[in-house]
């Protein structure tokens, strides 16, 4: 799964997830979502909210500088359409 759709589901909901919580809701391991934390923790097209360790846990507030607006969770919701554009780069 690419960072980008791990990263697009994150602002769409607007919670705090540890690798724990990410890697159930998505269906993948711990592990896994642990990385792809750290690829959003690290870039600079990501900009999230971290809590200090330990039990550290991310929030998802902008994807290169878009947030998610209300119209947006809107159309989600009702409709199924995506957010965000997928990327053609893997992050």
């Amino acid at each position: 799964m690419k960072t980008s759709l791990i990263a697009e589901h994150m602002l769409s909901t607007g919670v705090f997830y540890t690798a724990g919580q990410l890697g159930t809701e998505l269906g993948i391991s711990a592990v896994e979502a642990s990385g792809k934390l750290f690829n959003i923790r690290t870039s600079k097209k990501y900009q999230c909210e971290v809590t200090p360790l330990p039990n550290r846990k991310i929030k998802l507030l902008s994807i290169g500088g878009k947030s998610v607006s209300k119209n947006s969770l809107w159309d989600l919701v009702l409709f199924n359409k995506p957010i965000l554009k997928e990327e053609s780069c893997a992050a």
